[in-house]
């Protein structure tokens, strides 16, 4: 008997713990809070039901499960738009990386080949203008030469013109010395049959030598001695100086007019080489000069020719240049909006991402917090089923 009275009490304190934890379970939550307050009114009308009060939590059961469905739906959803716009993100920002690093290879590519045909740039423009120097001064020294030529030329001139009219002199002299000796011999061939005979005509001479003959040979060393003024060359001005004086020599050791010939026929024949010499000094000079002009006009045409393919060659390093910095702008310019469109499509994935755990955190607060509700409704409805006394007094105590 003791031990069914102790059983007995040992229920029933049992049982009142376990109110007093589930008054203590509802309190704990606003939502518990709420349910006692609901019951609490109900409890206070003048006929209070009990079905009414099971009624209601199922109702807010249901509400509860109707809730939660709900909410199982659209994470779902949520869930699958967000992997298919996260999926999407990813695929663009993977899909413009790899076109702002094949846009990198192509800018690491051609900043080198810009650099390397601004450097041939540089050096064919040195080469261009080594060209044009070297052809510059190709047409210098041409000119120089054709100076000098020129300047030999007149040299020549000016020599040859020098002997002729001291030939003429000699020529005169050994015209008188022939008649002379005529008279007195049987007529012989005359000397002016010779090569030795010269036409000229001395303007510059103050006696004319056509009107009066020349008998000595200080009249021919007179003659020549004045012909040096009008001689400007310094070579062959001291070599009529010389036959000026041989001239005046011949006349104090030649006193026969054999000798006076014999004699003249030697200065003679010295002019004749002299002219020889002079002539074919000409006729080098003159073919010198046609090489000197044949070999400047080859130079010239090969200069010419370089320098025109070097201006080509300029102009298509010119236009590749171009070329290569309008695609490397345009590169740059590709990298940074596709740069741009990572960074916003990676800040955007970023956000969206955040969006999304945000949501499920949401989603699982809400699970939780519905469970904890449903618990509290069982708790409530165990309350009104079992313990409804116990439950009135405690709240109508309060």
């Amino acid at each position: 008997m003791k031990r069914a009275l102790l059983l007995v009490l040992v229920i029933v304190g049992c049982l009142a713990t376990e109110f007093d934890q589930q008054i203590a379970e509802l309190e704990e939550t606003q939502f518990g809070q709420t349910i006692l307050q609901t019951i609490q009114m109900e409890m206070q009308t003048d006929d209070p039901v009990v079905s009414n009060l099971v009624d209601i939590m199922q109702h807010l059961e249901q509400t509860l499960e109707g809730e939660q469905k709900r909410d199982d739906e659209r994470i779902v959803r949520f869930k699958q738009n967000c992997d298919i716009a996260l999926s999407q993100l990813t695929e663009i920002i993977n899909t413009s990386t790899v076109t702002s690093l094949t846009l990198k290879s192509d800018l690491d590519s051609l900043n080198p080949q810009k650099v390397q045909a601004v450097a041939s740039l540089e050096r064919k423009n040195l080469e261009i203008a080594d060209l044009k120097a070297e052809l510059d001064y190709q047409t210098l020294k041409r000119q120089k030469e054709s100076a000098t030529y020129q300047t030999i030329l007149d040299n020549l001139e000016q020599a040859l013109f020098g002997v002729n009219q001291v030939k003429g002199y000699f020529n005169k002299y050994l015209d008188v010395l022939v008649k002379n000796r005529n008279r007195f011999q049987q007529p012989q061939p005359s000397f002016l049959q010779e090569d030795f005979s010269f036409q000229y005509n001395d303007e510059d001479v103050e006696e004319d030598i056509d009107s009066k003959g020349i008998s000595s040979f200080a009249q021919v060393a007179q003659k020549v001695n004045k012909l040096k003024h009008h001689v400007h060359l310094e070579g062959y001005k001291s070599m009529i100086e010389i036959l000026s004086q041989l001239a005046s020599q011949a006349q104090t050791s030649a006193d026969e007019p054999s000798q006076c010939e014999v004699l003249t026929r030697k200065v003679l024949s010295i002019l004749k080489q002299i002219e020889n010499y002079i002539q074919s000094e000409r006729i080098r000079e003159d073919q010198a000069e046609s090489l000197r002009q044949s070999s400047y006009e080859d130079l010239r045409t090969l200069l010419s020719d370089q320098l025109v393919k070097a201006n080509q060659d300029k102009t298509y390093m010119e236009g590749l240049i171009d070329s290569l910095s309008n695609r490397i702008q345009q590169a740059k310019n590709e990298k940074f909006e596709v740069d741009q469109k990572i960074s916003i499509k990676s800040k955007e994935k970023e956000n969206r991402d955040n969006d999304c755990r945000l949501k499920r955190q949401e989603y699982e607060t809400d699970t939780a917090s519905r469970i904890k509700q449903k618990r509290s409704v069982a708790v409530a409805v165990d309350l009104i089923s079992s313990k409804l006394g116990q439950l009135k007094r405690k709240l109508l105590a309060n």
